[in-house]
């Protein structure tokens, strides 16, 4: 489908409803206007024929009057009555009329005829039908070969300003019904059109507009509410119009004024949204909003040089507070959107959806009608969204909530561009340290690849165990660097697919040592513990060395090397199935007779392993390594991979140099 944003009016046409009954009635008017010569000119029996004749030649469609047309002579004012009007519709098409009136009535001023001006002081519409459709971007049942010249049917029908419009004292539509199909946006509305007859709280000739049908599927309504013809005509003053559209769940209210209704210029109003998913607003603004759990928003609603504007609008979106200004520039062949996003406590459930994670719903359970058994987002990616429109957004938080993992601060920017979106930067503030970083996605293909470069700096342990009873013994702080690049629809396909490289360094730790122990199955001192107070041993260092290669994430090197023992082992991780295979030992530096040398195994799927002890004999193993120079050579390998941001007095200094003088190389210079 090709978007209505390469039009360069997209978001004007999204709220063009009320332009719709604009050109039905202009249509109509038009039939009037075309009839006018006909009916004064030949003989009253001749009528019928010659005026569908006339007005079939000049619209380029049958024109067929079934009806009789009388005639109230009065030389000043005559009145003229049509019945039963047909115009045909598009050929091979399913509704044969595009048009049809029972009922048409109008006055007109005779001595501004013969000066070549239309002046309708009434004009009554009974029962009008009109079907407006939309096949194509170039393809519309109202566009006429008469409407390509410059003359009165054309500014009649499609007039291009409020003073287009023909003088008509009174207008009337009784029981008007407007059928709008859009094929390409998958919109269909049957609408209700009449005008107020006028009472102590409506004014005389106000339009009223109502209707109902669907949307991309969804139940579809609007209600609207304008000022009279004279007040649409009287370009000096704003033009009053209340509208409300619902779509599904969705909610959107206008209420204000427009100093070009017309053409949907100049708008000053109140703009409240209200839905389940704030998507859901792509098919009435192309703006490729991310996946939402319920929000509200109200704000101020501009418009000005094709320049639409949502000002100091504030709300909620789930759990989070969110408030700003957004632009949305609509004037050249792609629309372009501006925002400053800011939250002063955000939950990070409500934004999972730019990564690819169903939104929780108003009882707190996802979206996703069943479990897939999935730990990775596998939510597919919207490239018809992400094509739609350029962006350049804001979002900052003083304050992120997000259970089991210490977040603070957040700063992010997305760069939508011609179907790339960056992410740049990518900034968290995380367990007193830092997550940084960028995010490319390319959208431009039918299959999207994925790049990302993130840096841990100097993350502390302790928030991560925080109201829990390791809390007091965790302590230290850790670094690391991510890189992967895949290809796929989600963020599970994408990291099923990827290649890349994953570090991480700790050093000045402290880790409980019931779990060092236990891992090494030291009995005799281990039991104890489980039933009094945990103990901690100091962690000198910590190195872990990832590969990723297709999808498959491989352990290089996988250490800690504390005070009480040196605790390896290896790891394997399939992203694309999403099951690990992994083995830790520990091995005691003053192993007491009860020691062990089994293994703890780690297998199944990422969102249930299984843990277990490696049943065999390890009395002299070959798998994991019983002494801690064997990890030593690797780990100088990725030292320059990693930014640990802890310091040059660090514990792993020592590691470091031994790693460096086993491998017979000199280390690194401070």
């Amino acid at each position: 489908m090709k978007p209505w944003r390469q039009t360069g009016a997209a978001l004007k046409k999204s709220h063009s409803f009320f332009r719709w009954v604009l050109t039905g009635v202009g249509i109509v008017v038009a039939l009037a206007i075309l009839l006018i010569a006909a009916i004064f000119l030949v003989p009253q029996s001749w009528l019928n024929r010659y005026a569908a004749a006339t007005g079939s030649a000049q619209l380029g469609r049958a024109l067929v009057i079934d009806g009789p047309i009388t005639i109230d002579w009065d030389w000043t004012t005559p009145h003229v009555h049509v019945n039963k009007i047909r115009l045909a519709n598009v050929p091979d098409k399913p509704d044969p009329d595009m048009v049809v009136i029972d009922n048409l009535e109008f006055g007109i001023k005779m001595w501004k005829l013969l000066i070549g001006q239309v002046q309708l002081p009434t004009l009554t519409i009974d029962r009008p039908t009109i079907i407006l459709e939309k096949y194509s971007e170039e393809e519309k049942n109202w566009q006429f070969p008469v409407l390509s010249k410059a003359n009165a049917v054309v500014r009649t029908a499609v007039p291009q300003g409020r003073s287009g419009f023909p003088v008509i004292g009174v207008l009337k539509i009784n029981e008007g019904k407007l059928v709008y199909r859009d094929m390409p946006k998958k919109l269909a509305a049957v609408l209700t059109i009449d005008t107020a007859s006028g009472d102590a709280n409506r004014e005389r000739g106000q339009f009223i507009l109502s209707g109902d049908g669907a949307l991309q599927d969804k139940p579809f309504s609007i209600r609207a509410a304008g000022g009279s013809l004279d007040m649409l005509r009287n370009s000096s003053a704003p033009y009053p119009l209340d509208m409300s559209i619902k779509m599904g769940a969705t909610q959107v209210s206008i209420k204000g004024s427009f100093t070009d209704p017309v053409n949907m210029a100049g708008i000053d109003a109140t703009l409240n949204l209200k839905g389940d998913n704030m998507a859901d607003l792509f098919y009435l603004t192309f703006i490729p909003l991310p996946p939402t759990p319920a929000y509200s928003l109200s704000g101020h609603l501009e418009e000005k040089n094709d320049i639409w504007s949502f000002r100091k609008f504030h709300g909620r979106v789930g759990d989070s507070d969110l408030s700003g200004d957004l632009t949305d520039d609509v004037s050249g062949k792609r629309g372009f959107v501006q925002a400053e996003l800011t939250s002063k406590l955000l939950d990070m459930k409500d934004i999972g959806g730019l990564i690819g994670i169903a939104p929780p719903k108003k009882d707190g359970k996802s979206e996703d009608a069943k479990d897939s058994g999935r730990l990775l987002p596998d939510m597919p990616l919207s490239l018809e969204r992400l094509r739609a429109t350029d962006m350049d957004v804001r979002l900052k938080a003083d304050q992120v909530s997000e259970p089991g993992w210490p977040m603070n601060a957040m700063n992010v920017r997305f760069l939508l561009k011609d179907g790339v979106l960056r992410i740049d930067p990518l900034n968290f503030g995380m367990a007193n340290g830092r997550l940084e970083g960028a995010v490319t996605l390319n959208g431009q293909k039918d299959v999207p690849k994925v790049e990302a470069d993130m840096w841990l700096k100097r993350l502390s342990m302790k928030p991560f165990f925080n109201d829990s009873r390791f809390e007091e013994f965790a302590a230290g702080h850790f670094g690391g660097h991510i890189q992967f690049g895949g290809a796929g629809r989600s963020m599970a396909e994408v990291l099923g697919s990827s290649d890349g490289r994953m570090a991480a360094v700790m050093s000045g730790g402290k880790i409980s040592l019931l779990i060092v122990k236990a891992a090494g199955l030291e009995l005799g001192e281990a039991a104890p513990l489980l039933l009094d107070e945990d103990e901690s041993t100091a962690i000198r260092c910590a190195v872990g060395d990832f590969k990723l290669e297709k999808g498959m994430l491989n352990s290089d090197i996988f250490v800690f090397d504390t005070a009480a023992s040196n605790i390896g082992g290896s790891a394997r991780v399939n992203l694309k199935d999403e099951t690990i295979d992994m083995e830790v030992e520990s091995h005691p530096k003053d192993p007491s007779i009860l020691t062990a040398h089994a293994s703890i195994l780690i297998t199944g799927k990422l969102k249930s392993p299984v843990v277990a002890v490696d049943p065999k004999e390890l009395a002299a193993r070959g798998g994991v390594a019983a002494a801690l120079g064997v990890f030593l050579t690797p780990v100088a390998g990725i030292i320059p991979f990693i930014e640990m941001g802890l310091g040059e007095d660090s514990d792993c200094r020592g590691l470091i140099e031994a790693a460096h003088a086993h491998s017979g190389a000199s280390p690194p210079a401070p």
